[in-house]
């Protein structure tokens, strides 16, 4: 049975999707149980999520797609919000602890094993879509297109993702086997130059660089596979300081390509 519905896509794509749930299956079988709680989300992650979350708008009794959701914790914190909440991974074990997390929180979401390249709802379905550090894994031209067609006009596709550009990262991402990062083979980092793609599907795209000095203490935690609780202390009473830092020095002009992540906005 093709519960991805990758018959219906090109077969070099669909052999690309089948490798990312494999692989991200794996990395998420490496992860605890004991991390399924919203009050253990990684701060980084927890203030990405929440200024994503903060740029759809109004939650209560909205339709909301998440692409990608991972662990679930975007899904559930939408639900908690008032949102109906659709939430789509590549992988099963991904689907399971997101469903695992929203029984402990007391919601329910609508869980489905699908890619973003091919969406199995009826146009206009949604208020808005929530696509954190997925579709730089995707096609990107075939996602756009599915993610402006599922979405209402007035409705809007929230993304971060990745920036090629930051000098950092992109080291890290050469040398991250030697460390314990997290990442699958096929996953390609944006430029700015990839908004084209979204421009063609959406009235309005709007981006902003995200965090920079702050990819330091996300490099210094992956020192070790399993830093201990002192780490994280240290790192997060930084980051409390490091990303307002962040946020002034990322005003300066040509800087904002520098930085470590891209936060963009698409108006339909």
């Amino acid at each position: 049975m093709d519960k991805l519905g990758l018959t219906e896509l090109p077969a070099e794509l669909a052999e690309r999707i089948r490798e990312e749930a494999l692989e991200n299956d794996e990395l998420y079988r490496q992860r605890s149980l004991e991390s399924l709680d919203l009050s253990r989300v990684h701060y980084c992650h927890s203030a990405m999520v929440n200024w994503a979350i903060e740029q759809i708008g109004n939650l209560e009794g909205a339709q909301i797609l998440d692409v990608g959701i991972g662990d679930g914790y975007s899904s559930v914190m939408m639900a908690l919000a008032g949102a109906r909440v659709t939430g789509i991974e590549v992988s099963t074990v991904a689907l399971a602890r997101a469903e695992s997390l929203a029984r402990r929180h007391g919601v329910d979401l609508n869980l489905c094993e699908m890619p973003g390249e091919n969406l199995r709802f009826e146009k206009d379905s949604f208020d808005g879509v929530l696509c954190v550090s997925a579709y730089h894994h995707m096609d990107q031209e075939r996602a756009a297109t599915e993610f402006a067609r599922v979405l209402r006009p007035g409705g809007r596709l929230v993304m971060i993702d990745p920036f090629a550009t930051n000098p950092p990262a992109w080291l890290y991402r050469r040398i991250g086997k030697l460390f314990s990062r997290e990442a699958t083979s096929r996953e390609t980092p944006l430029r700015v130059r990839d908004l084209r793609i979204l421009r063609k599907h959406f009235g309005k795209v709007e981006w902003r660089g995200m965090y920079l000095l702050s990819v330091g203490l996300i490099g210094f935690e992956r020192l070790w596979r399993n830093p201990g609780p002192w780490v994280h202390r240290v790192t997060g009473a930084a980051f409390k300081w490091v990303s307002p830092l962040d946020a002034a020095i990322l005003k300066v002009p040509g800087l904002q390509r520098m930085a470590w992540k891209i936060a963009i906005v698409a108006q339909r």
